[in-house]
């Protein structure tokens, strides 16, 4: 029997509305202009869209992802494929195109958030559209890419729109760029990833707020570096930054960082490995030390491809951290092992004397081969309750 959903009081219909997916808010906005019209008059939902330059486009609700794909026979309109994270539907595409869809989605469903807006296939046309709709409508983009099959120019003449674009997570570009290419950002995202680097300069890493910058194919030299690193070590010069990974084709041996000549690493026995959650590890780097107490790890390396790692502790976790390098130096540090215990308001009142009988424990755990998580985890809480 018939349900006459539209007679439903306002309330009702929108906690209706708010229970429907995707595909059954699309299929119900498709009935009529006033059931569209119903909808769109709802909450504005936390649904973020995905574009990647194709015949498709991606709704996400968390980590459920809702496919809208191109039906190439009217017969298959509306034919669903449920399989659980990842869900796909065929539906008739608009006669003006890609972008048009984008445009219904986002006003239908009320969508603020463009989860991923990429240029990896598909008409490039179509991305620069859907920026100029993200720009006009102060969208936030938490993921902006370009990949390596690209038209150069196309993207070039894209590139001051990008300074305009509200990008917060994560600018990834592949592209290989013409030589006198030159692009300032305006407002950095949490992430960068830039491969072929090379016109990313030493002015825009020190302008950089990024907490991940990775940049490949670079051409920033051993004086350029050392100067980042002289700033970094000023109290509250770069307080976002977590990692720093560059590869460079000017990185060699003929200049200092910090004083000191590359390579620049540390041989231990046992090696040590430091690990940051969520930023990466990094294996047998040198300590630097902030004026304010920070402490990062820098390894360089030379070769065909050389590079800088340097990898930031949270400064929530220096001080802590430091006792504990202090004091186990030769052993290998695993910060996702520790970082449980930092908080604890009892770690600076530890009596000396137990840590050193905790020491003692340790070496000779640790002499019968294992640096194991358990083994780790033991250790710690034996230290932290002697």
């Amino acid at each position: 029997m018939p349900i006459a959903l539209l007679k439903f009081p306002t309330d009702l219909l929108r906690e209706v509305f708010r229970l429907c997916d995707p595909f059954e808010l699309y299929k119900l906005s498709k009935c009529s202009k006033r059931t569209q019209r119903t909808i769109m008059l709802g909450d504005t939902r936390n649904w973020k869209i995905s574009f990647y330059g194709g015949n498709e486009m991606l709704v996400s609700i968390d980590y459920s992802y809702y496919y809208f794909n191109q039906a190439m026979n009217p017969k298959h309109y509306f034919q669903t494929n449920l399989g659980g994270y990842t869900n796909h539907m065929f539906i008739e595409f608009p006669v003006e195109g890609v972008f048009d869809l984008f445009v219904y989605l986002t006003n239908t469903f009320g969508i603020r958030t463009i989860k991923s807006l990429q240029m990896i296939f598909g008409s490039f046309a179509n991305v620069s559209k859907v920026a100029k709709f993200s720009i006009d409508r102060n969208m936030e983009t938490e993921i902006c890419g370009i990949g390596f099959n690209q038209d150069v120019q196309d993207v070039v003449n894209f590139m001051p729109m990008l300074s305009q674009m509200n990008i917060t997570q994560l600018f990834d570009c592949s592209l290989m760029c013409p030589p006198d290419f030159h692009f300032e950002f305006v407002k950095y995202p949490s992430q960068i990833c830039i491969r072929n680097s090379f016109w990313f300069n030493i002015n825009q890493l020190l302008d950089c707020t990024s907490a991940e910058v990775r940049l490949y194919d670079s051409m920033l030299s051993n004086q350029d570096l050392n100067v980042f690193l002289q700033k970094w070590k000023n109290a509250g010069a770069f307080p976002n930054l977590r990692l720093l990974l560059i590869h460079s084709r000017k990185i060699d041996n003929q200049s200092p960082m910090l004083d000191i000549i590359p390579p620049i690493t540390i041989v231990n026995n046992p090696r040590i490995k430091v690990l940051v959650h969520g930023h990466g590890d990094i294996i047998d780097a040198v300590r630097v030390t902030k004026d304010d107490g920070t402490i990062g790890w820098l390894k360089v390396e030379l070769g065909i491809y050389a590079s800088l790692e340097f990898l930031i502790c949270p400064s929530l976790f220096s001080t802590s951290l430091q006792i504990f390098l202090e004091k186990f130096s030769s052993y290998v540090i695993h910060l996702r092992d520790i970082e449980r215990y930092l908080e604890r308001e009892d770690f600076d009142k530890i009596d000396e004397k137990k840590v050193h009988q905790s020491n003692s424990l340790i070496r000779s755990q640790l002499a019968f081969g294992g640096q194991t998580d358990t083994h780790m985890d033991t250790i710690f809480r034996q230290i932290l309750t002697a």
